[in-house]
């Protein structure tokens, strides 16, 4: 058995809360609400349990009707599933998905010998216990006893032998993992609850019918022994009844048939439904369906059908497809709170086994009544009711309750938004999509359905002068709450048009819309019909642990481009290394080379430096596509130019804003800011175009005087709005939108804060204007794809390789727990001389090469007073509001611009200053050491520092 580590299932289920959660979701109300205490048990009339967090992290409950030990999530488990600490451990770890967790699956015995003569391929050869062991019952459900099984032809299964072509294969049940088999004598069901693949839980023998509906044979039985009882006891027509005037009344005979029988998705919830005395019917799998010839059977024999939908989204729409064709079978919903228990591998609870599992514990009265209610509110999806007047003519009666169970089950509905006048907006569930509608579309909803189905038209005629399909009384269908959240902090839900997926750090999963139960507004769909694509990349590490990419996909538009803009030493590798060549060697060698990333004239260490500009570029979109807000993640990315230029040159043109802009193709809400705009950070209503539903804001083309203070407080914590038609409202970090900014010049004053906040990444200037002393020619993005733009001009195939990309750099994301910043030399430069400014490097440049008339720095490798400095900076420079402190900044900066060390340790006091007597004056000087080689840049520097907040609390400390 393999033990997980208790500390990292804590660490994986947020201190055992997410354990504690899945056992007991009305723990929520002491979370979400002003509750103090919560449920249980559901039976139980006061809640008596309380929960809360200990100072290591950890959550604990204590069960105050019960024992009142306080159990953290581990132990819980143990509890409810009586299982040891070490087995619970590795419980846990498997449920969880662990990293390091092995799944404890049960084998069954398997032996092979060779087959004999008298046995016959393809065959099958069944052995049975005569009895059910207490534990396997109990694993069938809870009220479940051998007559039930008997009655379902259900037997405990000692080994079945299957004959193949050359040899017999038996499958032994053991202790832990026992067999069950559904016997009819000519075929067979054979049941195995402890498969771990779900495919393999069931298997057929022998000649199974083509249709078979379970449990009909039951119902048929009881059907013909109430008739015989009623015939046996001699029930007429006709009755003496004693009524006032003697006369004989007609009487009719009494319906024999059972009140109601019900439908159900599986054996598992036949059997516990017949456990509590009612009979149901079911299939052999979601292919078979409900005949006429079924359905005409089911009516003679019962009063009223009842169906029992599971709560998952397959289970909804078979309950639709059923109750669409049979009109007036009655759906009968189990609780949604259903949905916050999980089952042992995970998955919410949905079915009538999970509902007698979760809420008949203690096989009490209350979950009985209870059951009677959820029978008694059930409805057909027939809106209408019939009956004949006293003249014979067949009237019609439209049921508001009928009415609106209708609607909402086929995904009508109201959904509160504080936004509306009303309160409210009229919604319509389709597959995945949210679409708003107006009242009229609900109306014209309905007729068609009548018309569609050839109602006649007197019952049209009467629907269409009802009142109750006006806006008045539509206002009352039922309120709606949708999951848009399509985000946790492991996985990301994108929706296309047809399709939705699912993607986590290991794999893409593909689901039809509706498939899942994840919501997202019309205008948000991804318009576009997707199709999945083999990886386009491959990023891993090597021996010294520097992240390395393979490329698999060559003709992917937006992925070369990326490459090209990660292309920081393009100069070397074309122009300066076919300097004095013919042009012809050199357009040869860019052909050939047009999107390589490991250029044929670059060296190892300069082909290592593009890879990771590229991996860090795919890991920022992956970041920015990830809707989740991680409070350890708190960052905006800040694309910029790799090019060093003369401060305050903006060269631009190098890509940014197209590679950024364009996530709108996946992200539809996109507020777009205009970095150049010199009040924007003055502006009241900067973000009254922001909501929830916003996805990103991109500040594009963002000068160098940009105030980046300003937006500190939003990309790190919460987002407050000010409308210019409305009242302002605050967005909570965990659904505030992300910061994208692009600019052609660097960030001045990178600070620890501002640091922690960034993640930067860098664009080469391989594409770029026209400047003849730099540069051979003007290079266009479309100049590398045959004048085709990107996106304006892509046809079906390069969108889809755009959405794959995009979704794979978003599980390269997801799967990496560090944060990929660039390689940071050219970075740190820009970053020093934004710091220093234009005119104190002027300054600088001509001060440290002073020398005295032995040749010797008059300025390096030896102290001078900082005083003394200050004064002459201010008088050649002709500044007035610099401070002293500002002063040695810079000159720190300076140092490490050119590699040098300012103040080494050694030479400083308790205080980290060196203080010096010159001119009978105690003063502190400068030492700048050029000897020493200094080889971490500033922001290289600060990233990899744990950094403190201006409060004093990390961002580790925030979460």
């Amino acid at each position: 058995m393999s033990y997980v580590k208790d500390t990292d299932i804590f660490d994986a289920t947020n201190g055992g809360l997410d354990i504690i959660l899945d056992y007991y979701p009305n723990a929520r109300n002491v979370l979400e609400k002003s509750a103090k205490q919560f449920k249980i048990r559901e039976s139980e009339k006061t809640a008596s349990a309380s929960i809360k967090q200990l100072k290591d992290g950890i959550w604990v409950v204590t069960d105050f009707g019960g024992d009142q030990v306080s159990r953290n999530g581990i132990q819980v488990c143990m509890l409810e599933e009586g299982l040891d600490y070490g087995k619970a451990c590795t419980f846990l770890g498997a449920k969880y998905k662990i990293k390091g967790a092995k799944f404890q699956v049960h084998m069954p015995i398997i032996e092979k010998r060779p087959l004999e003569n008298d046995e016959e391929k393809g065959k099958y050869k069944f052995e049975y216990f005569k009895v059910f062991t207490h534990d396997q019952l109990k694993m069938l459900g809870p009220r479940i006893n051998e007559v039930h099984c008997t009655e379902y032809k259900l037997k405990n299964c000692k080994s079945f032998t299957f004959f193949k072509e050359n040899e017999a294969v038996t499958t032994i049940a053991t202790e832990d993992y026992p067999i069950f088999v559904f016997d009819f004598g000519d075929w067979q069901k054979i049941y195995q609850p402890m498969s771990y693949e779900k495919q393999y839980r069931f298997r057929y023998a022998g000649d199974k019918p083509k249709h078979h509906v379970w449990g009909l044979d039951i119902i048929q039985k009881e059907f013909k022994k109430i008739k015989k009882k009623q015939e046996e006891d001699g029930y007429d027509d006709y009755e003496e009844d004693d009524e006032e005037d003697g006369k004989k009344s007609k009487r009719k005979k009494t319906d024999p048939r059972l009140e109601r029988v019900f439908m159900v998705s599986g054996g598992s919830d036949g059997l516990n439904l017949r456990s509590f005395g009612y009979y149901g019917v079911w299939f052999n799998s979601e292919s078979e369906h409900l005949t006429w010839d079924d359905y005409k059977e089911l009516k003679k024999c019962a009063k009223e059908i009842i169906y029992i939908a599971d709560l998952d989204s397959t289970g909804v729409k078979q309950a639709l497809s059923v109750g669409l064709k049979y009109l007036d079978i009655k759906m009968l919903w189990l609780p949604e709170k259903l949905k916050e228990y999980r089952d042992k591998r995970g998955n919410p609870r949905k079915d009538f086994k999970d509902y007698v599992e979760v809420f008949n514990k203690e096989d009490n009265m209350s979950f009985i009544n209870g059951f009677k209610k959820l029978v008694a509110n059930a409805l057909p999806l027939q809106f209408w009711t019939e009956y004949t007047n006293a003249q014979g003519k067949l009237n019609y009666n439209l049921s508001n309750t009928r009415l609106y169970h209708f609607l909402s089950m086929l995904g009508f509905g109201r959904y509160e938004s504080e936004t509306e006048k009303e309160g409210y907006i009229f919604i319509k569930k389709e597959g995945s999509i949210i679409r708003i509608l107006e009242p009229y579309q609900i109306e014209n909803f309905v007729h068609s359905f009548l018309e569609e189905r050839g109602m006649s038209p007197d019952l049209r005629d009467y629907i269409y002068k009802s009142p109750q399909l006006g806006e008045r009384s539509l206002s009352k269908l039922p309120s709606v709450k949708i999951d848009f959240q399509s985000a946790d902090r492991n996985s990301q839900y994108l929706f296309f048009t047809k399709k939705v997926w699912k993607i986590t750090g290991n794999e893409i999963i593909e689901y039809k819309q509706g498939d899942v139960e994840k919501y997202v507004w019309e205008d948000k769909i991804i318009d576009f019909d997707i199709k999945k694509e083999e990886p386009h990349f491959t990023i891993s590490k090597d021996s010294d642990g520097d992240f390395d990419i393979e490329i698999h996909r060559k003709d992917n538009m937006f992925f070369n481009y990326l490459i090209n803009t990660s292309r920081v030493h393009w100069k070397k590798e074309l122009e300066d290394h076919f300097e004095g060549r013919p042009p012809k060697e050199e357009e040869e060698y860019f052909k050939a080379n047009k999107f390589k990333i490991d250029g044929e004239n670059l060296s190892a260490d300069e082909i290592l430096e593009q890879k990771l500009h590229l991996i860090n570029k795919m890991f920022s979109i992956g970041y920015a596509l990830h809707k989740y807000k991680n409070y350890n993640k708190p960052w905006a990315i800040f694309a910029m130019d790799n090019k060093v230029s003369d401060l305050g040159e903006s060269h631009g043109g190098s890509g940014k804003s197209l590679g950024y802009g364009f996530l709108n193709k996946i992200l539809k809400r996109r507020v777009y800011l205009k970095g150049r705009d010199p009040k924007l950070t003055t502006n009241d209503f900067i973000y009254h175009e922001v909501s929830e539903d916003t996805d990103y804001i991109l500040i594009d083309d963002a000068t160098q005087h940009l105030n980046f203070d300003f937006f500190f407080s939003e990309i790190t914590g919460s987002l407050k709005v000010n409308p210019k038609n409305g009242s302002p409202f605050e967005i909570p970090f965990e659904k505030s939108p992300k910061f994208i900014f692009t600019s052609n010049f660097a960030l001045r004053n990178v600070d620890p804060s501002t640091a922690r906040r960034l993640l930067i990444t860098v664009f080469s200037d391989y594409y770029h204007g026209l400047n003849e002393e730099e540069y051979k020619q003007v290079r266009k993005v479309s100049d590398d794809f045959d004048g085709q733009n990107l996106f304006t001009d892509f046809g079906w195939d390069q969108y889809n390789h755009y959405y794959n990309f995009c979704a794979q750099c978003l599980q390269f994301y997801l799967s990496t727990e560090e944060k990929i910043n660039p390689p940071m030399d050219n970075v740190t430069k820009r970053t020093l001389q934004a710091e220093m400014g234009e005119a104190f490097i002027g300054w600088a440049d001509a001060f440290f090469l002073q020398r005295d008339v032995f040749g010797e720095y008059l300025y390096l490798d030896k102290d001078f007073s900082k005083e003394d400095a200050f004064d002459l900076f201010q008088k050649d420079a002709k500044v007035t509001k610099w401070t002293t402190t500002k002063f040695k900044k810079c000159i720190k900066a300076y140092c490490k611009w050119n590699g040098w060390v300012m103040n080494p340790k050694d030479m400083l006091n308790s205080a980290n200053r060196i203080i010096k007597t010159i001119n009978n004056k105690s003063q502190e000087v400068i030492y700048i050491d050029t000897q020493k080689s200094q080889q971490t840049g500033l922001v290289e520097k600060i990233i990899q520092e744990e950094v403190k907040e201006d409060d004093g609390l990390t961002v580790f400390d925030r979460d």
